[in-house]
Formats: C-alpha cells, structure tokens, sequence
C-alpha cells in the first residue's frame, strides 16, 4: 500500500512538473527533408517527443511480438518433437514398475512399445526379454537378447548377464555356465558372474570348480561372511566325501592335508575326515583324529563312530575312553563305545557290563544286539534270543496290532460273544 501512494504521489508531481515545463517552454520542432527544396515539418516540440517516445514503445511492442511468436512456433515443433520420447519415457517407467511386481505380460508389452524411441532401448530390451521368458516365449527371449546386444558395443555383459540368469532358472547349467565363462573372459572378478558361476556349479555339484572359485567369491562378491565360510565348509566336506566314495585314500589325505590349518581345526570338517578316513579302512588314522575331537568336546556321533575302530593299540584306546568317562560321566553311547572296545580287548565280563549299562540309561536296538551277540558267543542262549527280539521290535517300531497265534481265537472269541 505504501508503495503504491509513493508511485501515485511521484506520477502526480511528474504530471505537474510536465505541464508546466509543457507551458513554460513551449517551443516547436522543423524537420527539413530534402534541403533547401524539400518538404519541411514543423510541430509542437512536446509533441514530438510524446510522437518519439509512442513510436520507440511500439517499436518494442513489435519486437516483443516477433519474438513471442518465434518462441511459440518453436514449442509447437519442440512437442510435436519431442513429444513421443516423453510418451516412450513414460511407458518405460510404467513397464518397468510393472516388470518389478511381476506383472510379465503387460511389462512385455508396455517396453516393446517404447523401445524405438528409449533413450536407453538396451534397458527396454533386457527386461522385455526377462518378461517373455517368465512368460515361456523361449524364442522371442533370445530375439530381445540378441537385440539388446545390437544396440551398443558395451553391451555384451549385461546380455551375457541376463541370458545366464535365464539359463539359470531354465536348469540348463552346462549352457549358463558356457555363457559365463565366456563373458568372464572379459571380466574374471564381475561380482554378478561370479555369483551365477557359484550357482550353477553348486546346481551340478561341481565341488573342485567351485573350490577354485572360492578366492575369487571372497575378494569380489561381496558375499557376507557367514554365507562364505557355509559355502566354504560345505565344498570341502562334498570333496571329503567324493575322494571316501571313490575309496581314494590318497586323494582323501591330498585334500585334508591342503586345507589351511583354520579348517584343520573346525571340529565338524574333522569329524566328518575321521568317518571318511574309516570308510576308506584307515582307522589308525581315524582313531587320532576322532579322540583329537573328544578330548575337547563332547559328540555323541564321535564317540558312536570312536567305538568301530580298530586303533594301532586297543588297550591304550580302551583307556582313553575310559578317561572320556570320568570327565563327561555316564552316558550311553559311551558305555557302548567302551563295551566294544571291551570287545575289541577280550574283556567279555567287562564289555557285558558296559553294554548292560547303557541299555538301563536307554534303550538302542544296536547296543540289544551288541550285548545279545556276546551272550550268545557265552552260551546264554536264550537271553541273547530275548535281547534280539528286543532290539528287532526297537528298530522296527510301527508294527501293526495284529492278532498273532495263541492271541487271535481269545480276540474272535470276544468278539463273537
């Protein structure tokens, strides 16, 4: 408000001072064209300057009218321009939040439909592909793929990227790892390949494959710790295995003695090597490994497995199980692990004892038959009968209720009255 009675109080005494200087200094203006012969103008000279200062406005006016109709030629052409690129930016939005939730069909369309005119048709063409796969068209995948490689020289690994996941949920394992293999040529440490090879190889139980890969996992995948040391454990317990399936003793010690000491000492990587080592009938070797284990923690496996070994001297064996004992006390995989080896020293009374003891704390259709064997080795003949039945109807627990003889005629007598 004080601003506009500040303009209105300066127009006003402008206005007066005009006026009067209009009528104080009157005077007039000539203008002489053509010399002494031309035409002369003569005029008010307040006019002339309100002539000149209407001409120099509409001058403006013009220009600014020339101007305001460039510009707007000009829009017209930049929408009718650029007007579907925005329209195939828009589709590639859409078909992008739609390829995100899943919805395969309309991603396909709504992408294909803005390729042409994307401003990046590699990223149309890749999840086009992706959503026909989803969708089974095979074909028309590989088509999208080839042509997203068409459209620029740096192009090739995120093709070889996505065809190898394709391959992948296809459980065509051999061609994804083709694929990557061939890519990694380019880039051996490309996080993403790395994490498909690691999943194919897994797929088809490629042990050594992915064993060699291991360092590279490590440095590049940025997989977390947990996940890589799972990894890790499970490679080397599969090699374990494969080398003992094969009874390649040499092989099994070959792998035990590369690993690095840290997985020396993992206590199940090393009870898995001492049942290997047993099923490839290295006991001697096994027995060290197994009582390594024990004398640190307790397993009830290890000491099931400690048990069938026949170690380089039975009685110094005995007696380090009798030491497992008196440090975990009574427990019955170790009263049977101690009655075996009871066994294995020829100290029948003892051995009988162990085994008793152990079927008191629970009973165990392998332990029934351990001791049914000693005593029927003994003579007691009838009792070892009694304990294999025992330990037959313990390992065979989902019998039916049957009638059997000297049951059934009681049962149809019952039910006939």
């Amino acid at each position: 408000m004080k601003r506009f009675l500040f303009f209105a109080l300066v127009l006003l005494l402008g206005g007066a001072a005009l006026t009067e200087a209009i009528r104080s200094y009157p005077g007039y203006l000539m203008l002489m064209i053509g010399g002494d012969a031309g035409k002369q103008i003569e005029m008010n000279l307040w006019v002339a300057v309100g002539a000149l200062a209407l001409g120099i406005l509409a001058l403006f006016l013009f220009f600014w009218l020339l101007r305001s109709i460039a510009r707007a030629i000009e829009g017209g052409f930049s929408r009718i321009r650029f007007g579907r690129s925005r329209m195939a930016r828009r589709r590639l939005t859409n078909g992008l939040v739609e390829y995100m939730e899943g919805n395969w069909a309309r991603a396909r369309r709504l992408l294909l439909k803005s390729a042409a005119r994307s401003d990046a048709p590699i990223i149309n063409y890749l999840a086009a592909a992706r959503s026909a796969f989803e969708l089974g068209y095979r074909d028309e995948a590989n088509e999208l793929l080839a042509k997203a490689e068409a459209t620029g020289d740096d192009t090739q690994l995120a093709v070889a990227i996505s065809q190898a996941r394709m391959q992948l949920l296809d459980q065509h394992y051999e061609q994804c790892i083709a694929s990557l293999r061939r890519a990694m040529q380019e880039e051996p440490n490309h996080p993403a390949l790395l994490q498909l090879l690691r999943q194919a190889y897994h797929h088809i139980g490629e042990w050594n494959g992915l064993r060699e890969l291991l360092p590279r996992l490590e440095k590049h995948a940025n997989m977390p710790e947990s996940q890589l040391q799972q990894l890790e454990l499970e490679v080397y317990q599969h090699l374990l295995k494969d080398a003992a399936d094969h009874k390649d003793r040499e092989k099994l010690r070959e792998i035990w003695q590369s690993l690095n000491g840290r997985w020396q000492r993992n206590i199940e990587l090393r009870n898995q090597y001492g049942a290997m080592l047993h099923k490839v009938g290295d006991d001697i070797e096994a027995e060290k490994h197994l009582r390594w284990i024990l004398n640190r923690e307790w397993r009830a496996d290890t000491v099931r497995l400690y048990g069938h070994l026949s170690g380089a001297d039975a009685s110094h064996q005995l007696g380090v199980a009798d030491g497992w004992q008196k440090e975990y006390g009574e427990n019955a995989d170790l009263l049977t692990c101690l009655g075996r080896l009871c066994l294995r020293n020829e100290i029948w009374g003892k051995a009988r004892q162990y085994f008793e003891k152990s079927l008191l704390l629970r009973s165990d259709p392998a332990t029934s038959a351990e001791l049914a064997r000693l005593l029927f080795a003994l003579g007691e003949k009838e009792q070892a009968a009694r304990l294999y039945e025992q330990g037959l109807l313990q390992a065979v627990s989902d019998l039916p209720e049957l009638p059997l003889p000297g049951q059934g005629s009681k049962l149809l007598n019952a039910r006939a009255s």
